[in-house]
């Protein structure tokens, strides 16, 4: 899923943003959604805090309570996060240097009075070439969208019972997939290993492993215990060194 949040204190400004979103969006075939703030609020600081996949944020340098620079160092500095990609747009163009010169990784500082429509589109095409290209993706096709998901934020991935499809189980909610496992499996790297024919977990996302019950504990939360005598060894091994 990408998640385009937008800040600007002028509505209009807002829905001239999420217009080019959808309008460049047509043109491909992932699965999108908008989040539209004309003020910072404790919904917005969720929304940063919030793992909800990939995040690109529109900003305008001046909000209504809160400055676009600001919001750009919460993001970076108070919650680490320096993955996300962020835009600049605003009217006062004298602030370019200010803000690239911040050392903060801003994607692009866009001119409202600069053709401002169409270097968003080229911006956000951009990053749809890079998403879809990304080798430490799962990128699928489901019900006619394409869909990714960063490797690192799958915990495990399960047969669904009595179906040909599978459930790919995230950090951030659980996705469908019309694939067999082994057609999954064979689309992983080596931090993926089976613990069944019909479960695959991720090792970096194991808290711990109970032998006597025979469950694995990820860092989330969330717990499997269909490991079979098979790959029990390998469980393990990967576990415990």
């Amino acid at each position: 899923m990408i998640n385009f949040i937008i800040y600007d204190d002028e509505k209009k400004f807002l829905q001239r943003n999420k217009k080019t979103i959808d309008r460049t969006m047509m043109n491909c075939d992932y699965e999108y959604r908008c989040y539209l703030f004309d003020e910072y609020n404790d919904e917005f600081e969720n929304i940063i805090n919030d793992n909800i996949g990939l995040k690109i944020y529109l900003l305008d340098i001046e909000g209504k309570n809160k400055s676009g620079l600001d919001i750009v160092r919460t993001i970076r500095e108070k919650y680490n996060d320096w993955s996300s990609i962020i835009i600049l747009i605003t009217n006062h163009n004298e602030l370019k240097y200010d803000a690239l010169s911040n050392r903060l990784y801003l994607m692009d500082f866009i001119n409202k009075l600069d053709k401002w429509d169409e270097l968003l589109e080229e911006d956000i095409n951009r990053i749809i070439n890079t998403y879809g290209s990304n080798k430490e993706c799962l990128v699928y096709e489901f019900n006619h969208s394409y869909k990714r998901i960063e490797l690192k934020n799958i915990t495990y991935i399960e047969k669904e019972k009595d179906s040909k499809k599978c459930i790919i189980h995230t950090l951030y909610g659980n996705q469908p997939i019309s694939s067999s496992i082994n057609d999954i499996f064979s689309r992983l790297d080596n931090r993926f290993i089976k613990t069944s024919r019909s479960t695959i977990i991720n090792i970096e996302q194991i808290s711990e492993y109970d032998k006597v019950t025979n469950q694995i504990l990820f860092l989330n939360g969330s717990t499997t215990n269909d490991i079979s005598r098979l790959y029990k060894k390998d469980v393990i091994k990967h576990v415990f060194g």
